[in-house]
């Protein structure tokens, strides 16, 4: 039997606790998109990614998946 997921969700500054089937979708959402992400930074063909810093920090070219990851402001918690 699986251990139940819970998500804590910050609604003004008030803690929310979910479970559920719905925070299974959106841990499975939140993982997908970082992992089509870094996806085509693997292998032999892997593909040069290029990070624009909205703080006016600069351009960043690069394929190293843990750089792009350091550099993505994330806000789901499974995502992170």
């Amino acid at each position: 039997m699986q251990a139940p997921v819970l998500v804590l969700k910050a609604i003004e500054d008030s803690l929310n606790r979910e479970s559920g089937s719905k925070v299974h979708h959106a841990n499975i959402q939140a993982s997908k998109a970082v992992a089509d992400i870094i996806r085509t930074t693997l292998g032999p063909r892997s593909m040069l990614k290029m990070l624009l810093d909205t703080g006016g920090g600069g351009i960043v070219v690069t394929n190293d998946g843990n750089c792009i990851l350091r550099e993505l402001d994330l806000a789901h918690p499974a995502a992170k």
